[in-house]
């Protein structure tokens, strides 16, 4: 008896129940497409850090030189000049002309 109203059952739900499985199908392919899209990144376009070794000119200042390296992967100057003093192992903002600082640079791979 339960059998047969089971079978009753699909028999007049039958539109219902495919329409509501294509509709599940179509929804996961949405959402697993959707989510290798948001995490995918096109290595080509994504910048690369490098460092570089400048030579302290007269008047420059670490944040002459953050103005000329800084690029849109920091957030601030300030995020910039820690970063360089943290390299090379300044504990105060003083340089000196003639002296090498290890800048970072962001570019595209090479």
């Amino acid at each position: 008896m339960v059998l047969q109203q089971t079978v009753s059952f699909i028999h007049r739900h039958f539109r219902l129940i495919i329409g509501a499985a294509i509709i599940m199908m179509i929804l996961g392919v949405f959402f697993l497409s959707a989510e290798d899209k948001a995490g995918h990144v096109d290595a080509s376009t994504v910048n690369q850090k490098y460092f570089k070794v400048i030579e302290v000119e007269c008047d420059d200042t670490l944040w002459s030189i953050a103005e000329e390296y800084i690029s849109e992967e920091y957030h601030s100057i300030e995020e910039y000049i820690k970063e360089v003093k943290s390299i090379n192992n300044l504990t105060s903002d003083k340089i000196y002309s003639g002296g090498s600082l290890v800048v970072p640079y962001y570019a595209a791979p090479q």
